[in-house]
């Protein structure tokens, strides 16, 4: 393995051991480390990012096996298997046998963004207002993030109950932004020795102006860096305007990831 690729199963490791501390107060939620492969599911919320496999590795001589052992993974556990590829990923031609398995490759690719050296903001921001949710607000939480993903808030309910174990941990951060007393916006951030691993900001869709994303988006990383935090790992859809803004405010593409799904 090449300098680079270890670079980016490292990366890889952070984004799942920043989730342990998670996944031991979160009931149905697991994280399995092996040599081979990478396995997170979600019994009670199986949503794409807690219910898949990753950072396969293993020899051409193995692999076969490796995809029905994940695939019997996930069966066992009423979830549909699904697999991301990256370049750390072994053997090389493991996407094309997934798909001569049956595996559907998603259209689009996750990219892994990262920001090095958080600076200080010198920013002075009015009119929204951040604020680290307590347990009164992780429906209201919810809510707004299911609202700007356009999925129903009848989800709301199992989505705030499955965030609740994980609220004491200091290092989980979920943050709303406030525009004139209204929550507007909603960002998760959790934290991992120096680096911070984030998921792309969810602002409703009556605010969802470059100006309103990038002055929360400051806010939140500010709010991470005064607690330590040095580096930002950020999860967002490649090849997409949402890529291109965040290049714009100083975060690198550090690699992608296909997806794979077993219908």
């Amino acid at each position: 393995m090449d300098s680079l690729t270890q670079q980016i199963a490292e990366l890889e490791k952070i984004i799942y051991k920043a989730l342990v501390p998670v996944a031991r107060a979160t009931p149905g939620l697991n994280v399995s480390f092996r040599d081979d492969v990478i396995l997170i599911s979600n019994e009670n919320l199986p949503d794409i990012d807690t219910t898949h496999a990753c950072l396969v590795q293993t020899s051409p001589e193995h692999i076969d096996a490796l995809i029905a052992e994940i695939v019997d993974y996930f069966k066992m556990r009423n979830l549909p298997p699904t697999v991301f590829t990256s370049a750390a990923c072994t053997p090389t031609d493991i996407g094309q046998r997934l798909l001569e398995l049956g595996f559907i490759r998603a259209q689009v690719e996750e990219a892994w963004m990262i920001l090095d050296e958080i600076r200080p903001n010198q920013q002075l921001i009015t009119g929204l207002q951040l604020k680290k949710i307590d347990e009164g607000q992780v429906l209201t939480f919810a809510e707004v993030m299911l609202t700007a993903w356009g999925l129903s808030t009848n989800l709301a309910p199992l989505m705030a109950q499955t965030l609740l174990p994980s609220m004491a941990l200091p290092q989980v951060n979920h943050f709303l932004g406030f525009r004139n007393d209204v929550p507007i916006a909603a960002c998760t951030l959790i934290g991992y020795d120096q680096f911070g691993i984030m998921r792309e900001p969810s602002i409703l869709p009556a605010y969802q102006t470059n100006q309103i994303r990038a002055d929360f988006e400051t806010m939140v990383i500010e709010n991470v860096r005064q607690q330590g935090v040095e580096t930002l790992l950020l999860q967002t859809t490649a090849e997409t305007a949402s890529e291109k803004h965040f290049e714009i405010h100083g975060f690198k593409r550090s690699f992608t990831r296909a997806m794979y799904t077993l219908s």
